[in-house]
């Protein structure tokens, strides 16, 4: 019964046309070290050695204009001519400059920041467990889920 599936059969197709193989390309086939799946390896080995080559290469590309930013950032001073070439800034104007970028980006965080008002926490907390009270059966809160939706999008 089951002793038939388990069997690996071998099939042997006789193709309609003659095909006719030199000797020495028979052989060299036979001899060849290398199979179907040593050649997938290769492949393989040969796939993550460029993306490997391609990201080192984006890393070294973003490390550098990271630091150019960076530089350029802290360099620039608008108490300096901008044609001058040659502007070095103390250490006392680089922390000044620092702490000024600081500032900027706590502002910018902050800008982003939304107000959540106490009507969506509470909305929330309705979706929180009412899907915790109904595992499995998401749908059973629907009118919660719709409820905390268009406070949000009223946001």
């Amino acid at each position: 019964m089951g002793s038939n599936t388990s069997k690996p059969e071998t099939k042997v197709f006789t193709p309609t046309t003659p095909i006719d193989f030199s000797s020495t390309f028979l052989s060299q086939l036979e001899q060849s070290p290398e199979s179907d799946y040593s050649r997938a390896q290769y492949t393989e080995k040969y796939i993550q050695d460029r993306v490997a080559q391609e990201l080192t290469k984006l890393e070294k590309q973003t490390i550098k204009n990271f630091k150019d930013t960076t530089n350029q950032a802290l360099l620039k001073d608008d108490s300096v001519d901008k044609d001058a070439k040659d502007t070095k800034l103390s250490v006392s104007q680089a922390n000044d400059k620092i702490v000024q970028l600081t500032q900027l980006l706590k502002e910018n965080a902050e800008l982003e920041k939304a107000n959540i008002t106490p009507e969506i926490k509470q909305s929330r907390e309705n979706v929180i467990s009412c899907l915790k009270n109904n595992q499995g059966k998401s749908l059973n809160c629907w009118d919660e889920v719709e409820t905390f939706r268009n406070l949000v999008r009223d946001l």
